[in-house]
């Protein structure tokens, strides 16, 4: 299992030589492919994933059932292998390192997009149930943010919207009426979120959208004035 790098620079050091340490003697395999090319994610799978660009990056999520106020969603990719694997590995196979690769490729589509990033914008990564990154050993929607923050040089707010109840891996369910209703009423969401000038959802996919719905429902409640969203990938049109 490779570390993820902690904020202190001591700790950052030990956890960097502690990774070149098993990358020496257990090199990294590309998680698209399985060859082993001394990389989390090879260049030949990098350039099979089928990115968006421009006005297809961006879709528009509907936040009531008349549709009159929307979410507007960034995604960088459409959710299909190659990318699709690798997003599995980043989160159930302990390889944070993606990260990195991810947060580049979801800064690009940000820029590329039509969505103004507002000043004193702030990105907040979809929470995890405690459990259940106490298991995985972190939050990949939060290693995403501090990827992306870090190059727009965005704070990354970790602490505003919380998972108040654990639910079904959404993956797991198909229906989308059942999706919905999994993850309703499971995120709320700190008064502060009113200060900032613009809320920035992040996660890794968007798939029909209810947890991403239900998380800028949170922050609305809450006093959040405006609010959007960035994906790695988007699984449907």
């Amino acid at each position: 299992m490779r570390l993820y790098a902690s904020l202190t620079p001591l700790k950052q050091w030990v956890s960097t030589l502690a990774t070149a340490a098993l990358d020496l003697f257990y090199p990294p395999v590309c998680a698209g492919c399985g060859v082993e090319v001394g990389t989390w994610w090879c260049a030949a799978c990098q350039a099979r994933v089928e990115w968006l660009c421009g006005a297809a990056c961006c879709r528009a999520l509907p936040l009531e059932g008349d549709g009159t106020e929307t979410v507007a969603v960034i995604s960088a990719a459409r959710y299909t292998d190659p990318i699709a694997r690798v997003i599995q590995a980043f989160k159930y196979e302990a390889t944070p390192h993606l990260a990195v690769a991810f947060g580049a490729a979801m800064v690009t589509a940000l820029r590329e997009s039509s969505l103004a990033v507002a000043t004193g914008a702030v990105l907040v990564p979809v929470p995890l149930y405690v459990q259940r990154q106490r298991v995985r050993g972190y939050n990949h929607s939060a290693l995403l943010a501090r990827h992306i923050g870090q190059a727009l040089e965005l704070p990354v707010d970790e602490r505003t919207l919380r998972r108040v109840r654990n639910t079904e891996q959404q993956a797991r369910i198909r229906d989308d009426a059942t999706r919905q209703a999994n993850v309703r009423g499971a995120f709320k969401a700190d008064p502060r979120c009113a200060n900032a000038a613009q809320i920035i959802l992040v996660d890794d996919v968007f798939t029909t959208g209810a947890t991403l719905r239900e998380c800028a429902l949170a922050l609305k409640a809450a006093g959040a004035q405006a609010v959007a969203a960035l994906t790695l990938a988007r699984a449907r049109d």
